[in-house]
């Protein structure tokens, strides 16, 4: 089945048995398993502790997200998509990774929301992970449909306990708009805002303009791609108390950044 395959399926909020787990048995028919994941931590500024981890899709040798889903046939990106969701949660498990886990959403349209929604939620309970643990990434709000579209995702992640994440704010995809309608639990600032802040007062403005409408709408703002000790202190001193990048830790293999900080239950 391909990715235009969804329109096939039904579109309820309360997909088949047969739907959900579709995916599975396609991924293996039409794409190479071989990857695995490193884990990223998320952390809190002034203590460093670890809140959560975003899952990164890497090669079996290291090689980067993007090598992987080269390999992938453009047809067939949304059930890699889906599994990646579901091998994440499960080594996820198998390495007792602690605090939030955040998966990345890179094929979710309106068609295949539920399905998405339904089998992740599925998977999560079959390998002992908590719903509330789990924080799905939306990099392209856009392609979530329109207004009430967009709010949906909300409203269903959150009736099965996820939380929802609007990925790369400020690189030119996510709208203000669009941010108050989706009305997510947390949001990242992009590398593209974050290099060398310190000495950019046009970024700064920005980001004193996002921490606003962000404190505002209730959102919890990550810095993300944060690579210095001048970006961190500028931020932290324009207000945002969580970030990701290799200053705080390199993606791993073991669930743990490079000091070990104590952990907390979730982001």
């Amino acid at each position: 089945m391909t990715e235009q395959g969804t329109s096939n399926m039904s579109h309820s909020l309360n997909p088949t048995h047969a739907e959900k787990h579709a995916v599975a048995p396609t991924f293996s028919d039409c794409v190479d398993p071989g990857f695995t994941f490193a884990f990223q931590p998320i952390v809190a500024i002034d203590s460093q502790q670890v809140l959560g981890h975003e899952a990164l899709v890497r090669g079996l040798s290291g090689e980067p997200a993007a090598a992987v889903i080269a390999a992938i046939g453009p047809g067939n990106r949304f059930f890699f998509d889906q599994i990646c969701r579901m091998r994440a949660l499960h080594v996820a498990a198998r390495r007792n990774i602690a605090g939030a886990i955040h998966l990345n959403c890179s094929h979710v349209v309106p068609a295949n929301l539920a399905i998405t929604i339904s089998a992740t939620r599925d998977f999560a309970d079959e390998v002992g992970i908590n719903p509330k643990r789990v924080v799905l990434e939306f990099g392209g709000l856009a392609q979530l449909g329109n207004p009430q579209q967009l709010y949906n995702v909300h409203i269903e992640a959150q009736k099965v306990g996820f939380r929802v994440l609007a990925d790369n704010f400020g690189a030119g995809e996510i709208e203000l708009k669009r941010l108050a309608v989706f009305k997510p639990h947390f949001a990242k600032l992009d590398r593209t805002l974050i290099a060398q802040i310190e000495s950019s007062p046009r970024r700064q403005a920005l980001v004193h303009g996002i921490v606003a409408t962000c404190s505002s709408l209730g959102v919890r703002l990550i810095a993300s791609g944060v690579e210095r000790p001048e970006e961190r202190d500028w931020l932290r001193d324009a207000g945002l108390r969580l970030a990701q990048g290799y200053l705080f830790a390199h993606p791993g293999y073991a669930g743990k950044p490079d000091t070990e900080p104590h952990h907390s239950k979730a982001a």
